[in-house]
């Protein structure tokens, strides 16, 4: 199995969607959270489960992407490990973290 890797980006993208949920349902944004760590260790054991992102996007890229629920999870597959790059609302423009 690959390793896996979390982009520290990912930390402030996580903290934002839970403070987020938290104003409505504090329970309902921790077990959010918890469900988006489970799917990156589905990613880490299925890395092809995702679709490259170069068909939702205008350039190259050798990233992918998977969707859970309203989030979408940006992810590269390397050698020896899979980074999760960004975790991104489904409705958020994705090119704008490439610029």
């Amino acid at each position: 199995m690959l390793k896996l890797r979390i982009n520290p980006l990912v930390v402030n993208d996580l903290k934002k969607i839970r403070d987020y949920i938290a104003e409505d349902n504090e329970e309902y944004a921790t077990k959010t959270i918890r469900e988006i760590y489970h799917k990156f260790e589905n990613i880490q054991m299925f890395p092809g489960m995702g679709t490259d992102l170069m068909k939702r996007v205008s350039f190259r890229t050798d990233y992918k992407y998977a969707v859970w629920e309203n989030y979408v999870m940006i992810y590269k597959v390397e050698k020896e490990f899979v980074e999760i790059y960004r975790v991104l609302n489904r409705y958020q423009d994705i090119t704008r973290i490439f610029e």
